[in-house]
């Protein structure tokens, strides 16, 4: 199995997909698969981000409660 990619590796994907969207050049069916794996990467990197912020609020309130992954 491949090791997942880092937070910006998914990051820098999301922007050449957008890129590629914004010049144009794909089909709609093409354009319409690049859009729905975009919108999958986003909801990846917002997961991490809120897995994240919880951490952080756990260190910031000294509370030893286990973060999910």
């Amino acid at each position: 199995m491949s090791e997942s990619k880092s937070f910006e590796e998914k990051l820098k994907d999301v922007e050449n997909i957008i890129g590629s969207l914004e010049e144009g050049k794909s089909s709609l069916e093409e354009s319409l698969k690049q859009y729905e794996n975009g919108m999958k990467i986003l909801h990846d990197l917002e997961t991490e981000l809120n897995a994240a912020e919880q951490k952080l609020t756990v260190i910031r309130d000294g509370v030893e409660v286990p973060v999910e992954k």
